[in-house]
């Protein structure tokens, strides 16, 4: 097969896995809880036009992470609408770019084909394909250490400055996504291979002060701004969330969601996971030979490769999708190796590809997806329609359901007891169905109007207020 042929084979393989990731983005609901609780807070800057502070619910602000993502979701809301397809596009278009960033350097440190196939194996590996339309921070946090990386690589390399500078925005653009956390992970790489390549002298070339300074202008005015309309927020951010969260596995004071507490070390099994299906072939990395003139980068790509799951395995307390920064690094690895390896056919590459991103289409198609216990868009719906006729709130007993407010525009909401259920007038009661058999107010009229991923929501009549404190054993009736 002729170079050209070949090429062109990667590039429909591409431009195919990403056209089905684009096709499916609004095709099944927001998975709970994290794309709903974010989807929310998104939601909620785009209706409170609070565009410094997120909201994790109305009138408490959210500590836990700087607005990129969230600008990016309320912007794309503001001009597609309130959906799952413009929540998600923005991460999908943050692939896209790191995609062409990838095959940038792939193309000119090794070939096109290599840059073409990095693209492939980032865009179809497990993490890759979902987080090229998920509604997480993360997608921007690896956007922005991309860009550093390969600044920071064509200012040792190559001398260029500039293309340093777009590294140090990339800097910034983290600093905005995630926090000071991308400076460790840019950091770290980066210093360990200067000094193996004993490179201190071109470090010292690279623009500094101009670099920096368009980092700081970039991020440090929204970090000047949340802290004055939000007093505490650096405190709780960068003591908090950036030392307590890493190091005690069950951090409590984690305001907004529940300890990730795994044994030491568990980041290596989320990185094999992370690269399925392409992790079977991380063996041919041992055989991939190289030249004395490409050793100084494949260097690079390890440190770049390895800093976040050896960041990460002391930490005690970590998702899975911490390690989607290191991904472009493996791929660019991976794909040097199999372009070495004399049997590898692009046909055959191609078909392995495509496993994952057609499998994922089949599950959406299939409605797999829709059946998440904690996804209520179909009871909300569902609330919607009978609130025509008989108005009234939808209201939650004992648990917060981010997946609710989203689709009922912030409407849903949540009450810790029986006594706090409204007197005087209808309202809808959603309750888990392994929660049916704890007693409701025995002079509660409920019917049963739906039932959906484990929920059930019941239209109650009105309760008059002396008979609120008496409860009877039993179900609703239906």
């Amino acid at each position: 097969m002729s170079e050209s042929l070949r090429n062109a084979v990667l590039w429909a393989v591409l431009g195919l896995i990403l056209a089905l990731r684009l096709a499916g983005l609004g095709l099944y609901p927001l998975m709970d809880t994290s794309e709903a609780r974010y989807g929310e807070m998104a939601r909620k800057m785009l209706e409170l036009d609070d565009w410094i502070t997120p909201m994790f619910d109305y009138g408490v602000p959210f500590w836990g992470k700087p607005p990129l993502s969230f600008w990016t979701q309320a912007a794309s809301m503001h001009w597609l609408g309130i959906n799952e397809f413009a929540l998600r596009l923005p991460a999908w278009l943050m692939h896209l770019l790191s995609c062409l960033l990838i095959i940038h350097l792939g193309h000119r440190e090794r070939s096109l084909a290599v840059g073409l196939l990095a693209a492939i194996i980032y865009s179809s590996c497990t993490l890759g394909l979902i987080a090229s339309g998920v509604v997480l921070t993360d997608p921007a946090l690896s956007l922005g250490l991309l860009l550093a990386y390969q600044g920071f690589w064509y200012g040792m390399a190559h001398g260029e400055g500039n293309a340093v500078r777009l590294g140090f925005v990339g800097l910034g653009l983290g600093l905005l996504a995630k926090g000071p956390l991308v400076l460790v992970l840019f950091a770290v790489p980066a210093l360990t291979w200067v000094a193996y390549q004993q490179q201190w002298r071109q470090l010292w070339r690279l623009p500094w002060l101009s670099g920096l300074s368009l980092m700081l202008l970039l991020a440090m005015p929204w970090y000047v701004l949340a802290e004055l309309k939000s007093p505490g927020f650096l405190d709780y951010f960068l003591l908090g969330e950036h030392w307590k969260r890493y190091v005690i596995s069950e951090w409590s004071g984690d305001l907004y969601g529940n300890a990730h507490a795994k044994p030491l070390g568990t980041i290596w099994l989320y990185l094999l996971g992370a690269l399925f299906p392409w992790s079977l072939l991380l063996p041919l990395l041992y055989w991939s030979g190289n030249t004395h003139k490409g050793r100084a980068l494949q260097g690079f790509l390890w440190c770049w490769a390895l800093a976040a799951p050896v960041f990460f395995s002391l930490a005690g307390n970590i998702l899975w999708t911490y390690v989607l920064p290191a991904l472009p690094a493996w791929a660019l690895l991976l794909a040097n190796a199999l372009t070495r390896w004399r049997w590898w056919r692009p046909v055959g590459v191609g078909g392995f590809a495509l496993i994952l991103p057609l499998f994922a289409l089949l599950l959406v198609l299939e409605g797999s997806l829709e059946q998440r216990p904690q996804n209520q868009r179909d009871l909300v719906l569902t609330w919607q329609r009978a609130s025509v006729e008989q108005p009234g709130p939808l209201i939650y007993l004992g648990r917060r359901s981010y997946s609710a407010e989203f689709y009922s525009a912030g409407k849903a909401r949540r009450i810790d007891a029986l006594s706090q259920l409204p007197t005087g007038k209808v309202f809808y009661l959603a309750r888990r169905l392994r929660d049916l058999d704890s007693p409701l107010p025995a002079p509660l009229n409920c019917t049963s109007l739906a039932q959906a991923n484990a929920s059930l929501l019941l239209r109650c009549q009105p309760l008059p207020v002396p008979l609120l404190s008496k409860t009877v054993s039993g179900n609703p009736s239906s």
